[in-house]
């Protein structure tokens, strides 16, 4: 029969700075778009951005099999939010890096993170 036709799927809601629900080596690949900014910000004093970044990235990095890759579009507020992010994702384990599409517009610039 039709792989397709007889997919299924399920839906998880989850905040994602607690770290991934998933089994070790889940996923071959991850993508997020305008996810991770939001990471950056307290939810309280015992859940701070970093922590919650630390979290998300160790999580993903866990949840991706090995080789697997994974490309998270983001709006930083500022260069020290994407510093921050990418600082993140290195103590995680990750390779990789943040390309800027559209570096010098303040309306379309988009970055990308890499891994």
């Amino acid at each position: 029969g039709d792989r397709a036709a007889n997919a299924t799927a399920e839906l998880l809601e989850h905040d994602m700075g607690l770290g991934l629900p998933f089994r070790d080596g889940a996923f071959d690949g991850a993508v997020s778009v305008s996810a991770l900014q939001w990471l950056c910000y307290d939810n309280d004093a015992a859940s701070s951005a970093p922590r919650r970044l630390n979290r998300f990235f160790a999580s993903l990095y866990r949840c991706l099999r090995a080789g697997g890759r994974a490309a998270l579009q983001f709006y930083p507020e500022n260069d020290a939010q994407a510093a921050l992010i990418a600082a993140a994702a290195q103590r995680a384990g990750f390779a990789g890096g943040v390309v800027v599409d559209f570096p010098r517009s303040t309306k379309a610039r988009k970055h990308y993170l890499c891994l």
